[in-house]
C-alpha cells in the first residue's frame, strides 16, 4: 500500500520541523463555486518563563502570508494541492496542557482579486477578452485559461462597466456565459491558472469504486435525485436600437449529458423567468438563459469518503470522475463538485461530493465490461 506524505512551505521556505511536529490537521476545501480554503491547526504551548508562547509569538502567518502544500501518493511526484494566503488567525488558550491551539486560515489567490474596488470601463470587449486581461495583469501573473464568449460589445451603444472587485466582474460575466469562474494552482507545475470557460465534462480524472470487493477505493458512497429542479427558462428583453422584444426560450441542456437519459424528467417541466438581466441581445438572453438550464440540469449529486491509500492519488475538484460498482442507474460519469482533503498525524482522508445531469450509462464508458456491470 502506497503512503501520503506532504510538504509544507511558508513563503517560499520549507516548514520548520518543530512546526510540522505541532501540526495537528491541514485541511484543504477544493470547490468548484468558490474560493479553495486552507485551514492549519497546530498546537501551541507557552515557553518557560510564562510570558510567551511558541509559534504563535514567532509571527510565521502574518496577513497575506503564501502557503504552499504539496502532497505525494506512494512514490509518486509530490502534486501541488494548493497555494493560498493567510486570511485569518485564531488562537484558542488553554491552562491546560495540549489544549492550547492556532488556527490559520488561507484562501486560494482569488483572494489577491479582492483587495481593490474600482470603477472602471471595458469598451469594446468580449467577456472573454476581460477576463484574459484581468488575469493576465502584472499584479496577478496567471495563467489564463479562458473560452472565447464570442460577442463584442461596441463602445458606441454599450460598454461594461466595472463597479467592484476584479473577481466580483468576472463572476458576473461569467454566470451570464453560463461559464465557471475559479483560480487554481495547477499540480505539476505550480502555475497559478485562471478560469473562465465552460465546466470541463470530459477525461475523468479516475475510477470511483464501490462495493467491488478488494477493487474498492470508496469507503462509503450516497445519492439523491432532486426532480424539482427548473427544466426549461424563457427571458425577454428590449432591443436598443430597434426597442422590440426579444424574447428567448431554453427548453434543455446543452452541456455534454453524462449519462443515457437526462437526469431532469421532459413531462410537465419546471420553467423559470430570469428578470432584470440588463441585457438585450437575443444572443446574450439565450447564453443567459441556457447558463440557469445548464447549471440546474445537474439534480443528481452524490457525497462520500475516499480511501486515498487504495485510490492511490488525489482527487480534484472541477473536473469529471468515473464512479463505479452503482448499479446501473448511478454508474457512470460525475462531475467533482467539492472534495475536502484532510492530513492528519493517523493519516490522509479525502471527503467528496459530485453532481451530474444524466442517469443510466452512454456506453462510452471503460469499465462497462468490469464485473461493476455484468451484462
Amino acid at each position: 500500500m502506497p503512503s501520503v506524505s506532504y510538504i509544507l512551505a511558508i513563503d517560499g521556505a520549507p516548514a520548520p520541523p518543530e512546526l510540522l511536529a505541532a501540526i495537528q490537521q491541514i485541511e484543504v476545501e477544493d470547490h468548484a463555486d468558490m474560493a479553495d480554503m486552507m485551514r492549519i491547526r497546530i498546537s501551541v504551548g507557552g515557553n518557560d518563563s510564562c510570558s510567551g508562547w511558541n509559534v504563535l509569538d514567532e509571527d510565521l502567518f502574518r496577513r497575506l502570508t503564501k502557503l504552499k502544500l504539496s502532497v505525494a501518493v506512494g512514490s509518486g511526484l509530490a502534486e501541488t494541492l494548493m497555494i493560498a494566503y493567510v486570511t485569518e488567525l485564531n488562537a484558542d488558550l488553554s491552562n491546560q496542557p495540549g489544549r492550547s491551539v492556532l488556527n490559520i486560515t488561507a484562501m486560494d489567490p482569488t483572494v489577491l482579486m479582492t483587495l481593490d474596488e474600482t470603477v472602471k470601463p471595458w469598451p469594446d470587449m468580449a467577456d472573454s477578452d476581460i477576463a484574459t486581461t484581468i488575469f493576465s495583469d502584472r499584479k496577478y501573473g496567471f495563467t489564463p485559461v479562458v473560452d472565447d464568449t464570442g460577442y463584442t460589445r461596441r463602445s458606441e451603444e454599450e460598454t461594461v462597466m466595472q463597479r467592484g472587485t476584479d473577481i466580483q466582474l468576472l463572476q458576473h460575466l461569467a454566470g451570464r456565459n453560463g461559464f465557471e469562474c475559479f483560480v487554481e494552482t495547477e499540480a505539476r507545475t505550480g502555475l497559478v491558472q485562471g478560469h473562465f470557460h465552460k465546466p470541463r465534462l470530459t477525461d475523468p480524472q479516475g475510477v470511483l469504486s464501490v462495493h467491488m470487493g478488494d477493487q474498492s477505493n470508496v469507503n462509503s458512497l450516497s445519492f439523491r435525485e432532486d426532480n424539482t429542479r427548473p427544466a426549461t427558462a424563457a427571458v425577454t428583453g428590449i432591443e436598443i436600437r430597434s426597442g422590440e422584444n426579444q424574447p428567448v426560450n431554453v427548453e434543455s441542456n446543452a452541456l455534454t449529458q453524462l449519462g443515457s437519459r437526462a437526469a431532469l424528467p421532459q413531462e410537465q417541466p419546471r420553467r423559470v423567468l430570469p428578470a432584470m438581466t440588463g441585457l438585450s441581445r437575443s444572443g446574450e438572453l439565450h447564453a443567459l438563459a441556457q447558463s440557469v438550464v445548464d447549471r440546474t440540469s445537474f439534480s443528481i449529486t452524490g457525497e462520500g469518503e475516499l480511501n486515498t491509500v487504495a485510490y492511490g492519488d488525489i482527487l480534484r475538484a472541477k473536473r469529471p470522475v468515473m464512479v463505479r460498482g452503482a448499479g446501473r442507474r448511478f454508474s457512470g460519469t460525475y462531475y467533482v463538485e467539492r472534495v475536502m482533503h484532510s492530513i492528519t498525524p493517523e493519516g490522509y482522508q479525502q471527503r467528496f461530493s459530485l453532481r451530474r445531469n444524466a442517469t443510466g450509462l452512454t456506453g462510452q464508458e471503460s469499465f462497462v465490461a468490469s464485473q461493476a456491470l455484468p451484462s
